[in-house]
C-alpha cells in the first residue's frame, strides 16, 4: 500500500479528532539514539535500543523491469548502495509495479554522521530509517528536549529529530487546525503548524450529471507555468483535453461549495464549518485557473470558462438529499481526488508541474477532512438518519468502483503530465476507497459499519 494513502487516512481521522495526535497534556520529546517513535509524543526509556532492520516488501523481479518509471531503478539488492540494508522492492505507485530501491538502519552507525537510525513505528511503512539528526540527546538542546518530528508534505514524509524551544509556535498536533501537524520546519529553524501538501474539483451536480461551463478563448483565468513540451501532436492533444475537463470541474467546483454554503446555513452549521466552505471556494479558483493554464499551454491557445449554465439546478433542502450529496461529492469524492493529485505531484515529469499538482493536493485534502467533519456534525445533530444514508451512499460507490473497466491500451497515456487512463484511475481509486476511506467510515461510525 502507498505510503502516501497511509497518511492520507491518519490526516482524515486526526482532523476528526479521531487519530493519534501529540497530547499537550504529555512532554513533546522523545530520547534519540535510536528511537523508537510514537504518534504519541511520550517520554520513552533512555536506554540506547536497537531498531530491527528488516522489512517487509515484494523483491523486484524480471517482469517488474519495465515499469512506470522507465528503466529500473534498481534489478537486484546489490544495486541498491546509498545506505545500509538497501532492498530493491516493487512500489506500486498506480501504474503498476516499479523497482526501486528502499533502505533501513539497525544503529546510528549505519546512517550518516548527521543522521540518527529512527525504529519502524515513527513510519507509516512500518520500518526503520535514517533522518537527519540536529540534536541526539536532551543535553544537545539548551532551552528544551531533543524530539522526534515527522510530517507529510504532500509528496513525502520529511522527519528530524530537533530541538524544541521558546521560539516554537506550537508544542504539539494540539495547538494547530485540524488537518495540520506541528512539526519542525528546517527554513524556520523551529517548530509550528504545518499542513500536508489531476485534481478532481467537488462536482455540480444537476439531473445527475456534472455541469461545467464550456470553453471558451479567453486569457484572464491564466497563470504563468511554463513547462518543455516535447511530445507527439496526439498525446499533446489529449493532454490539453485532460486538463480542459479538470479546469471545467474545478471552475465548477466554485458554484458547488456555494451550494454547501446554503445548505450548511440551512442546517444552522457552526461557524467554522462555514468558513471552510468560503476557503475552499477560493481554492478551487485557483485550482482552475492552474487547470486552465495547462490546457491552454497544450493546445496552444487560450482558453478558460465560459458562462455556467444554471437552469433546472435545485437547491437541496432534504436532509437525506443532502447527505447523499455530501458523501457522494465530499467525503468519497474529495478524498479521491486528494489521493489521485497527490499521485499525480509524485509522477510529475517537471519540478514545475510536481510544486503546483502539490500544492492542488493539499488544497484537496483539506476540503476532504472538511466533508468529513461535516458528516461528523450531521451525525451529532440528526443521529440514524444521517448514518444510513451515508452507508447506503458508499456501498453504491463500492459496487460501481468494483465494476470493472473496459481496456484501455489504445488511449493516451502521459502520466508525468498528468494523463492517465480510466483503468489506471479506476485501480488508485479502489486502493484508496480500502486503505482510506473504509477504515475513516469505520472509525467514525463503529467497527461494523461496513460489515
Amino acid at each position: 500500500m502507498p505510503a502516501s494513502l497511509i497518511v492520507l487516512r491518519r490526516r482524515l481521522l486526526v482532523a476528526l479528532g479521531l487519530g493519534a495526535s501529540a497530547s499537550c497534556s504529555e512532554p513533546a520529546t522523545q530520547s534519540a539514539s535510536p528511537v523508537h517513535a510514537r504518534e504519541q509524543a511520550a517520554p520513552i526509556a533512555s536506554a540506547r535500543e536497537v531498531c530491527d532492520p528488516s522489512f517487509t516488501f515484494d523483491p523486484c523481479t524480471p517482469e517488474d523491469y519495465d515499469g512506470p518509471l522507465g528503466e529500473p531503478l534498481c534489478r537486484v539488492d546489490a544495486d541498491c548502495e546509498d545506505g545500509k540494508y538497501g532492498r530493491c522492492i516493487v512500489n506500486d505507485i498506480g501504474f503498476g509495479p516499479g523497482c526501486v530501491c528502499d533502505y533501513s538502519c539497525r544503529t546510528d552507525a549505519d546512517c550518516g554522521s548527521d543522521e540518527a537510525c529512527i525504529c519502524d513505528h515513527a513510519f507509516p511503512d512500518d520500518h526503520s530509517r535514517c533522518v537527519p539528526a540536529l540534536c541526539r540527546s536532551d543535553d544537545d538542546c539548551p532551552d528544551g528536549g531533543c524530539a522526534f518530528s515527522s510530517w507529510y508534505d504532500g509528496c513525502s514524509l520529511v522527519s528530524f529529530l530537533a530541538c524544541r524551544g521558546p521560539q516554537d509556535t506550537c508544542q504539539c498536533d494540539s495547538d494547530c487546525d485540524p488537518d495540520q501537524t506541528c512539526a519542525y520546519d528546517p527554513d524556520l529553524g523551529h517548530w509550528h503548524c504545518q499542513y500536508a501538501s489531476c485534481a478532481i474539483g467537488r462536482p455540480l451536480v444537476v439531473a445527475g450529471a456534472a455541469r461545467t461551463a464550456p470553453a471558451v478563448a479567453r486569457a484572464d483565468w491564466l497563470t504563468e507555468i511554463d513547462l518543455p513540451r516535447d511530445l507527439p501532436a496526439d498525446v499533446q492533444a489529449a493532454i490539453a483535453e485532460h486538463w480542459a475537463d479538470v479546469a471545467a470541474l474545478e471552475h465548477a467546483s466554485v458554484a458547488s461549495f456555494a451550494v454547501v454554503t446554503l445548505e450548511l446555513m440551512a442546517l444552522g452549521a457552526p461557524p467554522e464549518l462555514l468558513a471552510e466552505a468560503q476557503r475552499a471556494a477560493l481554492d478551487e479558483i485557483e485550482h482552475a485557473r492552474v487547470a486552465w493554464s495547462l490546457a491552454s499551454l497544450w493546445s496552444g491557445r487560450p482558453l478558460g470558462p465560459g458562462p455556467l449554465a444554471l437552469d433546472g439546478f435545485p437547491l437541496r433542502h432534504v436532509l437525506e438529499d443532502i447527505v447523499e450529496s455530501l458523501v457522494r461529492d465530499g467525503c468519497v469524492g474529495e478524498t479521491l481526488g486528494a489521493a489521485e493529485a497527490q499521485l499525480c505531484a509524485e509522477l510529475a515529469a517537471h519540478p514545475v508541474l510536481a510544486a503546483r499538482l502539490a500544492d492542488i493536493a493539499r488544497d484537496e485534502t483539506r476540503h476532504a477532512a472538511f466533508a468529513w467533519r461535516t458528516l461528523r456534525w450531521l451525525l451529532a445533530s440528526h443521529g440514524s438518519a444521517v448514518r444510513l444514508v451515508a452507508l447506503t451512499t458508499v456501498a453504491r460507490l463500492r459496487a460501481e468502483l468494483a465494476a470493472d473497466l473496459p481496456p484501455d491500451d489504445s488511449l493516451p497515456s502521459a502520466p508525468g503530465w498528468g494523463l492517465l487512463r480510466p483503468r489506471t484511475r479506476r485501480a488508485h481509486h479502489r486502493d484508496t476507497f480500502t486503505a482510506v476511506i473504509e477504515p475513516v467510515l469505520r472509525t467514525l461510525l463503529g467497527p461494523t459499519a461496513l460489515a
